[in-house]
């Protein structure tokens, strides 16, 4: 009897402490002064005892300058208590991305959270937007109102044991440019017929509770908010502990890798017609969120702050870049590991194009000639051991095209790795334009840089063969490889 008696004591005593043990730790940034002071005041008292209750452990912060990827690595979930995304340094900015984007730790935002645009002298960090759903803030209800908060996923962890509809008092409505739903997963939505003031502050749509699914990290954005008196309404402190407990959990797998891809509306129809084919092929590509395709026409988003946050850059049929700012972006990315697939007119340049950086990282050859109209080619597969080509047959048969020739050839480049060409049996390939015979490689990387050039980008049918379509996918699979095989 006492040996058993000693063995349940010894058992108490190790599941006494492991129970001791916190199940994680969530850092806590919350604003020290403004009119939400209360609000944060309130909530970090009733995260107390909540952390109490459910055994973890929080630290508070109230500026983000002490932030960078050590200091996070310590935090399963980070909560973002009424604090905006302005007046962070670089650093901070930089850990907070990698955190979401790789799924470090989970976050938890309310608020003052989405109050993105320019303000107090700082520019809107757009990688925030793009996480709150390419969203910009617009106006808010001065006065504060209440209003009814209708749930729109009450299959969601965050949203168990929430009434499906519940009242808000006291709160600042914020409005945006348009309603995030097309990129987010909302949770619940406020219906503005039911607020109690009368307002021309309005959106229509207006989802306050959501989630993005296509970051890595769980996470959950509460636009409520704004008075202490929040924390006595039991929906709302539910919600909140279910979003603290479900985001500290393990993060998604996918998606897993980011690509941006960068097109101009105002080039020929023809490179259009082969844009919209090309998007329509990456968002095929895209379905369940196994990757992100982020599709833009703004060429400033050709930023060192907006690049880092992407894996893989996609240029179709335009320059990387056209200010100085731009291509100065651009080149940095590339120094530092990034990836780059151009189609066609990405990689056109003459004298007049005057990017002596781009010339060497494309392999020094300029626009040469090329054939009119455009016409189906004979492709032979220069080096048939390269990933991108493994699995393919040693020629084949490409939609019709507008082949570009460059001079000099980049095959005389010893950093250039040409992987297909035109076949010598097309020549001479054209009708009222002519390419009579030389060397026209059309798939290339230069071996100092994650990259590959693809000469396909005119018309509407480079996407209509199967072999084509192996090699593109390919092409991006092997420009991406680091991710893929850091998930298996």
């Amino acid at each position: 009897m006492k040996k058993i008696f000693l063995c349940l004591i010894l058992i108490g005593i190790v599941f006494g402490a492991n129970a001791g043990a916190p199940k994680f730790k969530a850092l806590v940034l919350a604003e020290s002064g403004g009119h939400h002071i209360e609000f944060s005041k309130a909530a970090v008292r009733w995260l107390t005892d909540f952390a109490d209750e459910n055994n973890f452990e929080f630290d508070l912060i109230h500026t983000p300058d002490s932030i960078n990827e050590d200091f996070l690595s310590a935090y399963q979930v980070f909560i973002q208590l009424d604090y905006p995304p302005y007046n962070w340094n670089e650093t901070a900015k930089q850990a907070f991305e990698k955190y979401l984007i790789e799924g470090r730790g989970g976050w938890v935002g309310f608020h003052h959270a989405s109050l993105l645009g320019d303000f107090d002298g700082f520019k809107m960090w757009k990688f925030f937007s793009d996480f709150m759903g390419g969203i910009k803030y617009k106006n808010y209800i001065a006065p504060t109102c209440s209003g009814k908060v209708t749930v729109n996923n009450a299959s969601h962890p965050v949203m168990k044991g929430v009434s499906p509809d519940f009242n808000v008092t006291k709160e600042e409505w914020y409005t945006y440019d348009h309603s995030p739903r097309h990129d987010v997963n909302v949770l619940a939505s406020v219906d503005e017929d039911s607020y109690d003031i009368e307002t021309d502050v309005r959106m229509g749509d207006h989802p306050v509770i959501w989630i993005n699914e296509k970051i890595k990290a769980r996470n959950v954005y509460f636009q409520i908010g704004h008075a202490p008196e929040l924390f006595t309404n039991k929906d709302f402190t539910t919600m909140f502990g279910n979003a603290v407990m479900w985001s500290s959990g393990p993060a998604k797998w996918f998606p897993r890798f980011r690509a941006l891809v960068v097109h101009n509306p105002s080039v020929e129809p023809a490179h259009r017609q082969f844009d919209q084919n090309a998007i329509d092929y990456f968002k095929e590509m895209s379905v369940g969120d196994g990757m992100l395709f982020k599709y833009t026409t703004d060429f400033d988003d050709f930023n060192d702050e907006y690049l880092r946050t992407f894996d893989l850059i996609i240029s179709l049929d335009d320059n990387p870049g056209h200010t100085p700012a731009q291509r100065k972006a651009f080149e940095k990315y590339m120094e530092n590991g990034g990836a780059w697939l151009g189609f066609h007119a990405a990689g056109f340049n003459i004298e007049s194009t005057d990017w002596p950086w781009f010339l060497q990282f494309f392999g020094g050859g300029q626009f040469y000639r090329n054939n009119w109209p455009p016409l189906p080619a004979k492709i032979t597969i220069d080096d048939g051991n390269h990933e991108v080509t493994k699995g393919m047959p040693e020629s084949y048969i490409a939609p019709a095209n507008e082949w570009y020739q460059w001079k000099p050839s980049p095959r005389e480049n010893p950093d250039i790795t040409v992987i297909a060409s035109l076949s010598p049996e097309n020549y001479p390939i054209g009708l009222k334009d002519e390419i009579p015979g030389g060397d026209t490689p059309v798939v290339w990387t230069n071996t100092h840089y994650n990259m590959i050039y693809m000469n396909y980008g005119h018309g509407p049918l480079n996407f209509t063969d199967a072999t084509q379509n192996y090699l593109i996918s390919n092409a991006i699979r092997w420009l991406v490889r680091k991710n893929l095989s850091a998930d298996i």
